[in-house]
C-alpha cells in the first residue's frame, strides 16, 4: 500500500518528522507561559488574520478552498524546503509549534488536547509528516550530491506528494469545512 512511498523515503524520515512536529506541539505551551515574544509573533499574527478575515458564514465551497490552499501551501513549502537542507527540519518543528501556540492561546492545555483528538488532525498530521519526510529526502540528496541530484529526485517525489499529502489534505479540508459549516448553523444549540 505504501511501497512506493517507502521505496523513495526512508520510514525513519517520517518518524523523525513526527517527533519534531510533536516536539513543537509540546514545546509551545512553555514558550507561551514564558511569553517569549519573538517566537510567538508569527503564530499569533496568523491567528489574528484568521479571526479577522475567516468567516464560517462564507459557506462550504469558499471555506473548503481556503483550507485546502493554505494547508497545501504550508506543507508543499515544507517539502521543497529540502533544497535548503536544514529547513525541512526547522519547518517540521515550527509547524507543530505554531499550531500548538494557537490552540494553547485559545484554551490552554485543553486547546492542545482538543487539537490532538480532532479527527481532522488525524488526517493533517500524517500529511505533514509525509511532506516533511519528502523534504528530508531532498535535503539528504542536496547535502550529499548537490542540487542537480535533488532536482532529479524532486520529479520522482512530486507524484508522491500528490498521492499521499494532497489526498489527505483534500479529505481533511472536506471534513473540516463540513464541521465549520455545521457548527455555524448549530451554534445556538451548542
Amino acid at each position: 500500500m505504501f511501497g512506493d512511498l517507502l521505496g523513495q523515503v526512508n520510514f525513519a524520515y517520517i518518524f523523525v518528522a513526527a517527533v519534531l512536529f510533536v516536539g513543537g506541539i509540546y514545546f509551545a505551551p512553555a514558550v507561551v507561559d514564558r511569553n517569549i515574544n519573538w517566537l510567538l509573533a508569527y503564530p499569533r499574527w496568523v491567528a489574528r488574520l484568521m479571526e479577522k478575515y475567516f468567516s464560517a458564514r462564507w459557506g462550504f465551497i469558499p471555506i473548503f478552498l481556503i483550507i485546502l490552499i493554505l494547508n497545501n501551501f504550508s506543507l508543499f513549502s515544507g517539502f521543497v524546503s529540502g533544497f535548503l537542507v536544514i529547513f525541512p527540519f526547522l519547518i517540521a518543528f515550527f509547524t507543530g509549534f505554531n499550531v500548538s501556540v494557537i490552540g494553547y492561546d485559545m484554551a490552554g492545555w485543553k486547546g492542545v488536547w482538543q487539537m490532538l483528538i480532532n479527527p481532522v488532525a488525524w488526517l493533517e498530521f500524517p500529511a505533514a509528516w509525509i511532506s516533511f519526510a519528502l523534504g528530508f529526502r531532498l535535503a539528504s540528496l542536496t547535502a550529499e550530491n548537490g542540487f542537480a541530484a535533488a532536482g532529479q529526485a524532486f520529479h520522482t517525489l512530486l507524484p508522491l506528494y500528490f498521492k499521499y499529502v494532497f489526498s489527505l489534505l483534500l479529505v481533511a479540508a472536506i471534513l473540516e469545512s463540513l464541521l465549520i459549516v455545521w457548527a455555524e448553523r448549530h451554534k445556538d444549540q451548542l
